[in-house]
Formats: structure tokens, sequence, C-alpha cells
């Protein structure tokens, strides 16, 4: 059976503002009357809970808060091989061991569809529950990109 469905997750922690970004962001596409074919998943903190959740997906997005260097709203797009320069160059949020160990894992085991991680750079990770002023400006322009990636599987699938 092909796989025709695009998984977008939205990984962070919703009390530790900028951190929740990926799920900020997936609550906001619930709106956008996005095809079946994608199926928008609040990831929050999991980690290899999600192995269950790529089985019949073709492409898999992942938003997230990354510690990329960058200036405060910078976003980041990396693939999963550039994973294993988190330590030198990216650093995923607090849940980043659960993310890092859901990708090597699904690598390994070779259920891993293609995958594309959007990262913003967070100001604010401190208890709270809305993004900083900063983040929240950026947040149309992730939602834009987030959409073109679905956009562009979906233009490569047909």
């Amino acid at each position: 059976m092909k796989k025709s469905k695009i998984l977008v997750l939205g990984v962070g922690n919703l009390i530790l503002s900028d951190e929740g970004v990926g799920v900020h962001l997936v609550r906001r596409l619930q709106s956008e009357g996005l095809p079946e074919s994608v199926e928008l998943l609040d990831a929050g903190t999991w980690g290899l809970e999600l192995l269950d959740f790529v089985d019949d997906v073709e492409k898999v997005i992942i938003v997230d808060c990354v510690k990329g260097g960058g200036e405060v709203g910078a976003i980041y797009r990396f693939e999963p091989d550039d994973v294993d320069v988190i330590p030198k160059q990216y650093q995923i949020s607090f849940h980043d061991l659960g993310i890092y160990d859901f990708i090597r894992l699904a690598k390994a085991i070779g259920t891993l569809p293609p995958t594309v991680i959007y990262g913003i750079e967070p100001k604010v990770i401190d208890w709270g529950e809305v993004l900083s002023p900063e983040i929240e400006a950026k947040m149309d322009k992730l939602k834009d990109l987030v959409l073109e990636e679905i956009n562009q599987s979906i233009r490569d699938r047909d």
C-alpha cells in the first residue's frame, strides 16, 4: 500500500514560553483546512512514543524551538542527517533526547520516512504559557514555511 499521509509534529512544552512553539504552530494549522492526507499531532514532549505514528506516513515535518546560535526568531530548516551535529550546531529544546532518540531509532529500524525539522530560535524558555512577542511575530512566517513544505510534498506526490 502506498503511503500518502504527511504528519506534522508540533513538539514542545506549553508551560515554558517559547519552548512550546511547535505545539502552538500545530494548533494554528488546525484552522487551515488542510487536506485529509495531512495529520497534525500535538507531540508535546514525546520521544519514542512517536514511533507508533510513522508507520503509514510518507513524510514527517517536525516543528520545535531550536537553539542554533542565531538571532531570536531565526527560523531553521534541517533534515535528520543533520541531527548528528546537534551537540555542536543545534540544541533542540529540553526534550531533545526524546526527539533525537525517536529519529535515531526510526532510522535504525528503517521506519523513518523523509523528515524535515523546522526550528525557531527562542527568546524565553521560562515558566509561562504564551510565546514571547518576538516569537509571536514570526509565527505567520513559520506557518507559511510549513504550509509550503506540505504543499510541495503533495505536488511531488501527484
